[in-house]
């Protein structure tokens, strides 16, 4: 009985989570890849996502404190932050992507 309420639970947060836009289309599609064969696919997905979202973010951060800032090296790793948060649904994080890359652009051109 526990069972369907936590379920009914997760697909309400779920929802939640695409009408604010913090995930999109592409979370929906991960989720169906769960299957008989490999029921952890979508788990482990999203957990390799997470690992290496969070090694290139602190990365990102080392670059962002030195004194000298290379912005295009910036802009590499959230272009790759964004690609990666795209195939996942990840949209929040995707957009927040974009917004740093544009940044970046604009302050290797003033240099």
């Amino acid at each position: 009985m526990a069972l369907p309420i936590l379920k009914g639970l997760l697909r309400g947060y779920v929802q939640s989570l695409f009408n604010e836009g913090i995930v999109n289309n592409h979370f929906s599609q991960i989720q169906t890849l769960k299957s008989d064969a490999d029921p952890d696919c979508a788990v482990r997905l999203i957990n390799i996502y997470l690992l290496d979202v969070e090694r290139m973010l602190s990365e990102l951060t080392c670059l962002s404190d030195l004194p000298d800032v290379d912005f295009s090296k910036l802009a590499t790793l959230a272009r790759s932050i964004e690609e990666k948060s795209s195939l996942v649904g990840a949209e929040h994080v995707r957009s927040a992507c974009a917004d740093l890359i544009q940044a970046c652009e604009r302050m290797q051109k003033q240099k």
